[in-house]
Order: structure tokens, then sequence, then C-alpha cells
């Protein structure tokens, strides 16, 4: 196996190379390696994904869902009006969040542990001179 030395890398580079390693869970040598061996050999760099496509992908195998999400509303209205209105619509309430809720209800759900979140020890800082 040969070695390569790179000087004088940009750090904000440098920077980069540190978060899409971490991203990929492998140390900054063996992210530039890959990427290395990616473009040599002519290999489409791997896009990264969000949230929404990786549920997709992880979900599609059981055939997919088909949500029902209501249309966005927007109104002149105040914050605190808002709920008054929506509670006169017809149109189903919640968000994506209700419906992957609703979505996996009639399998049981899930229950997560999620820790109390500890106070800090720091004080509240104002901004009062």
């Amino acid at each position: 196996m040969a070695t390569i030395t790179i000087r004088n890398l940009d750090d904000q580079v440098k920077r980069e190379l540190q978060v899409r390693a971490a991203i990929n869970g492998r140390s900054m040598e063996a992210e530039a390696r890959e990427m290395i061996t990616d473009q040599v050999k002519g290999r489409p760099a791997r896009a990264r994904k969000g949230l929404g496509t990786a549920i997709h992908e992880r979900f599609a195998a059981l055939g997919g869902v088909e949500l029902n999400i209501p249309p966005r509303q927007f109104s002149g209205h105040p914050a605190e009006n808002q709920e008054e209105s929506s509670l006169e619509s017809s149109e189903p309430k919640g968000g994506l969040g209700t419906a992957i809720h609703e979505l996996f209800a009639p399998l049981g759900g899930v229950e997560l542990q999620i820790p109390t979140r500890r106070k800090t020890h720091r004080p509240i800082p104002t901004f009062e001179s």
C-alpha cells in the first residue's frame, strides 16, 4: 500500500472532512481514502440522505404508506386564534408526528425511554447592564 501526505490543506476543508467522516462513522483518514478511491474509480459521490428519505427507505419494503397530511393553512389571524379556527374546520388535526403515531398505533405503538432533563448548574444569563 502506498502512503501520501497532504500539506497546506485549508482549515475549512479539514473541518468539513472531519464532519463528513463523523457522519459516516469513519476516521478522517478513512473518509479521505474513500473519497479519493471513489473519485479515481469514477464512482459517483454518495449523497447524504435526510431523515424523511431514510424513513421512506426503511419502510418501502413493507409496501409503503399513504399518510393523510392536511394542507397548510395560511391565516392573517394571530397564533392564539388559529386554534379556534382549526376546531371549526373538518380537516384532520395534527401534523407529521400525529400521522406517524396513527400509522404505528395498530401495531401496538412504541414505548420510548426518554430520560428526564437534568437541570443545569449554570445560572440563566441576564442581559441587563
